[in-house]
């Protein structure tokens, strides 16, 4: 449930307001009458438009069978990829009935009419990029609450074999209670032990250095990396790297280049975390063990730092600070980085339950509301 806005209203929780309503004649350009009476006959009284995208949009209804309001993500297959129905739409829909934790999603239903695939899910509150969009970055006592529920979300998944591809703060649903609801298995595969993937999906934000070069990788660690950018954005309300390079964001991973603000309070052991999970080295990237016994999980805080530069972690370039000498291990990849692997990340708004109006970030400084999709052309892995 994404929705962009430029001005921050003056909220607190306790009032925080349901997001992403649309107008009614927006409703009507994207579902007719003869879907609404399908979905009436699954006792769906179809409201507001959440989302909408090239071959999907997702709707907000109300269950008669279950006497609450739940989300319905509505794919049209007419429209939908080949490679999308082959491949990831079986996929997806194989996961979505394997799962259940308290801080996943909950689908209630799946079923088909005509050219329509529906997906009753859940109804969430918010998402997490807007939430901080609208109060701004988190304390870490919030922060600490929201992220270990997200990482006990995602062992769950890798203890079943299953890796996300796509984690971003789109895709961290909050409910009513501000808690974890994460969502959006369109990249989910199961894997095999130590096996590697070869799609190069999800946001290139979020993404990490061996997936931004183009190279095999293993998923696991991959999704631990966009974890630790989440987690950056929960506690700065900003992005650790400037992606507006592909070329250029790749070398600042390698060479951590992460901007912590001298600005903003953070403890010691918040930062060792996000630089543990934002680590581009995999055989030392933090483990989901490693995060469930980390200190600041535990909150076990021992003090507050307010100059939070360092010299092994240096802002982006041009401030005056001296730049490190890339690691050795990633040089020779940095540097070789070929136009076609550039060139293959191209860019594509997702089909997924928060489908929105993407805006182009203007500044570092500025949380971005595009979701950079990179893909290579659907790979069927």
């Amino acid at each position: 449930m994404i929705t962009t806005s430029s001005s921050r209203p003056n909220i607190s929780d306790t009032n925080f307001p349901v997001l992403s309503l649309i107008s009614n004649h927006y409703n009507s350009m994207f579902l007719n009458t003869n879907d609404e009476i399908e979905l009436a006959r699954y006792g769906l009284r179809v409201g507001s438009t959440l989302g909408t995208g090239t071959y999907a949009k997702v709707k907000s209804a109300y269950s008669e069978q279950l006497s609450h309001k739940v989300a319905i993500k509505i794919i049209n297959r007419r429209k939908a990829p080949t490679d999308f129905q082959r491949h990831f739409l079986p996929r997806e829909l194989s996961i979505l009935q394997q799962i259940n934790h308290l801080h996943i999603i909950q689908v209630y239903d799946i079923f088909s009419y005509g050219s329509k695939l529906c997906i009753v899910m859940e109804l969430a509150k918010t998402d997490l990029l807007d939430y901080i969009k609208l109060i701004g970055r988190l304390n870490e006592d919030k922060a600490r609450k929201m992220f270990t529920q997200l990482i006990s979300a995602i062992d769950y998944l890798h203890q079943m074999n299953i890796v996300h591809r796509d984690l971003k703060c789109e895709n961290v649903l909050l409910d009513k209670n501000f808690d974890v609801k994460l969502s959006d298995f369109g990249f989910a595969r199961v894997i095999q032990t130590n096996e590697l993937s070869h799609t190069y999906c999800g946001s290139a934000a979020y993404a990490s250095c061996e997936i931004l070069q183009g190279i095999p990788y293993n998923a696991i660690p991959a999704d631990i990396w966009s974890c630790g950018v989440i987690l950056y954005i929960m506690v700065y309300g900003s992005m650790p790297f400037d992606d507006s390079n592909i070329r250029k964001l790749v070398r600042c991973q390698l060479e951590k280049k992460i901007h912590f603000s001298r600005y903003k309070l953070l403890s010691i052991e918040c930062k060792q975390l996000i630089l543990s999970l934002l680590e581009p080295d995999i055989k030392i990237r933090a483990t989901i063990i490693q995060i469930k016994n980390n200190d600041w999980i535990k909150g076990r805080i021992s003090s507050i730092i307010i100059n939070n530069d360092s010299p092994t972690n240096i802002s982006l370039s041009g401030i005056g600070r001296s730049i490190p000498t890339t690691p050795k291990l990633f040089s020779p990849i940095v540097n070789n980085i070929q136009e076609s692997t550039i060139k293959m990340m191209k860019t594509t708004i997702t089909d997924n339950y928060q489908l929105s109006t993407l805006n182009q970030k203007n500044s570092f400084g500025q949380i971005i509301n595009k979701s950079l999709t990179i893909t290579n052309s659907l790979a069927k892995d």
